[in-house]
């Protein structure tokens, strides 16, 4: 409001005070009326948000207890922890395993012949073209070379203009792209300095062929100039082989393992071996076991976090007797409404569950006087090692099968829980190939024990049939087949001898469009010999195969099929085997920490309860903004009629006091009494 400097000029009145007066007497109870009741929403806006950020923290307590996976985590030791490190997850099976490695994977390693070694490290090694194949080098009895196919050739030009014809010059060149091995310089201290290749991926399929093209004097293979980094049948006297490319091997139960790689996984399901050395002999024993101290801390987790928003709640409904007043959101609904489904669902049954446990109490989660949770972690630790897969149910989203043919998958917030007949009325095909010509031989040797396969999209990489002679082909398959398998992480095949047709077939045993089979490398006698050649099989289908769930035919995606109608709409279930028939049922129950879940949702959500209790509230601040304005508008207009009035009173008081001034200066001018007889 603009100061009023005017008025009481005319009266000499502190009219100007008074009006402001009149007006901030008019103003204050609205104002402060207004005031306080902004005070009070933003106070209740205030109480909602940290209640948000209990509930939101309540709820991130719930993940843990949703995942199959917290439940199911595993522990892993091995007594010899020298030899291999260990890692587990939560998929892999529980047991003992006795480990014995025989060997590391090594990566191979080529060096220029002492006989040249290099005076700097700036000499000049020559020009030409460099070229670089990846396979599998045997030097024994003699050299020979199996290339991988799968990788092409590169070609290094070398040349002055490059900048790569020199020592360091080349180390650089090939350092800097991507031609799958190092270089490196080494100072032998008797000859001088010699280069150093190294294959940058280990395993016996990893080792390097070099030959050189056009090094200027005409033989390729002598030696001399660009000749010194040929390694290949006709250059042995140029580059020396200092380490030879292998593979890892191992034992597992007895049974022989290879790969490419000292990472080894899939040989034990969900565990990964990562090998440190090899120790012939000593044999390490592995231990798979279930790991409860993960899902105890989450347990423990969530009931802290419920006692932390029980506090919370408390705290903003309480009501002191002493002091007579009560908390900002005491008798609210919406938090009456809130803490009563949370409670309900806490502590109310659980329907779906089978066995002896049923609710908080069976794993020792009590409630206290104060409405808080209590954990006896005795009672929670026997819950675990006794009845693991119930204490899993009771909180999460869970599907049960009764045939180990039919894994549940998922479900969602529309499946009800129930129980689910699962019915398989056609079958899926599985992948499979064929031998491409007879069985010639039941001998492994050098000449036809490597071979590759690619199986439900796997790569085995290269690896090596286990030598000698086989009683008969029966006996051929399965070895081949073991050795097929443990180049595998996740699938599997079956190798059979196909006696009318003489061939060996070999099939995934997956099935669906997933399921294939294919032969990407083979040894030079493999065909002749055994009848397998590089090929690809016959993949497998899911055209035939129809599933129900609950009597209504599911949609198929590969091998698992969804329910999309009726009480079990949204239930996934994976067919595990080709089986038709009648497959059992499929349970399906919404533990605690899932209908937890869902509630909170429906408080926390965008247009959920708490978000439209806040939008209210904003409303009453916008509200309140509106009568702040209205309230303005009322006081610019009483402002302007008590200006009018008062101005028109301080000009009447002017105009009074002019005829007072007139009347005063005219009776002074009269004549005193007796003034007329003055001289008598």
């Amino acid at each position: 409001m603009a100061a009023i400097t005017s008025l009481g000029v005319g009266s000499g009145l502190d009219l100007g005070t008074l009006v402001s007066g009149l007006i901030e007497a008019e103003r204050a109870p609205v104002e402060n009326r207004l005031n306080q009741k902004q005070q009070n929403i933003t106070t209740e806006l205030s109480a909602f948000g940290l209640l948000r950020s209990s509930l939101a923290q309540f709820q991130t307590s719930l993940g843990g207890l949703k995942s199959s996976t917290t439940f199911n985590a595993k522990a892993i030791s091995a007594s010899d922890a020298s030899v291999f490190s260990t890692s587990v997850e939560s998929i892999a099976n529980i047991g003992s395993y006795s480990v014995e490695v025989l060997a590391l994977a090594k990566a191979q390693s080529l060096a220029t012949s002492a006989a040249t070694a290099f005076a700097t490290v700036d000499d000049v090694i020559g020009n030409g073209t460099l070229t670089i194949q990846f396979g599998t080098t045997t030097t024994s009895p003699s050299y020979s070379f199996t290339p991988d196919l799968a990788r092409p050739p590169q070609a290094i030009d070398i040349s002055a203009a490059n900048g790569n014809d020199t020592v360091s010059g080349l180390r650089d060149y090939i350092n800097e792209n991507d031609f799958g091995f190092q270089a490196s310089i080494v100072d032998d201290g008797i000859n001088g300095y010699r280069l150093v290749f190294t294959s940058e991926d280990t395993g016996a399929a990893n080792s390097m062929e070099l030959t050189v093209t056009a090094d200027g004097d005409g033989n390729d293979n002598d030696n001399a100039g660009l000749s010194q980094l040929a390694f290949n049948a006709s250059a042995q006297g140029s580059l020396v082989q200092n380490v030879e490319a292998q593979d890892a091997s191992l034992t597992i139960n007895g049974l022989g393992i290879s790969r490419d790689t000292n990472s080894i996984s899939g040989a034990i399901n969900g565990v990964t071996l990562d090998l440190l050395k090899a120790d012939i002999g000593n044999i390490v024993n592995v231990e798979v076991k279930e790991d409860r101290a993960e899902i105890t801390a989450t347990i423990n987790g969530f009931v802290d976090a419920y006692n932390e928003l029980s506090e919370s709640i408390k705290s903003l409904t309480s009501y002191d007797a002493e002091t007579g007043t009560g908390s900002v959101l005491i008798g609210d609904f919406t938090v009456r409404s809130i803490s009563s489904q949370i409670r309900s669902v806490l502590f109310g049954s659980i329907s779906g569950l089978q066995g002896n446990i049923k609710s908080l109490v069976d794993i020792g989660i009590t409630t206290n006087s104060n409405g808080t949770l209590d954990v006896d972690s005795t009672k929670l630790s026997d819950a675990l090692d006794n009845y693991p897969s119930e204490v899993e149910a009771l909180f999460g989203i869970q599907g049960r099968t009764t045939d180990p043919g039919v894994s549940y998958v998922s479900s969602t917030s529309d499946t009800e829980p129930g129980d689910y007949a699962i019915n398989v009325t056609q079958l899926f095909t599985q992948g499979y190939l064929n031998g491409a010509g007879p069985v010639n031989s039941l001998t492994v040797n050098g000449g036809n024990n490597r071979i590759r396969l690619t199986v439900d999209g796997e790569d085995t990489g290269n690896f090596n049939l286990s030598g000698g002679t086989y009683a008969d082909e029966a006996a051929f398959a399965t070895m081949m087949q073991n050795r097929i398998n443990s180049r595998l992480s996740s699938g599997s095949v079956t190798m059979t001898y196909d006696t009318p047709n003489d061939r060996y077939v070999i099939t995934s045993d997956s099935s669906g469009p997933a399921s294939t089979v294919e032969i990407t490398n083979v040894d030079s006698n493999t065909f002749a010999d055994f009848g397998l050649a590089v090929g690809t099989g016959i993949d497998g289908t899911d055209s035939g195969m129809e599933v129900t769930i609950d009597g209504v035919t599911a949609t198929a995606n590969g091998q698992i099929f969804t329910s999309e109608s009726g009480p079990s709409n949204g239930l996934s279930v994976e067919i595990l085997t080709n089986t038709t028939g009648n497959r059992g049922t499929v349970t399906v129950s919404n533990g605690l920490a899932a209908k937890l879940d869902g509630i909170l949702d429906a408080f926390l959500q965008s247009d959920g309860t708490i978000a439209s209790r806040e939008e209210s509230l904003n409303e009453g601040l916008e509200d309140i903004e509106d009568e702040r304005f209205r309230l303005e508008d009322r006081i610019l207009v009483l402002e302007a009629r008590l200006i009018r009035q008062f101005s028109a009173l301080d000009a009447l008081i002017a105009q009074f006091n002019q005829t007072s001034s007139f009347l005063t200066q005219q009776l002074a001018n009269l004549p005193k009494p007796n003034s007329i007889n003055s001289n008598d």
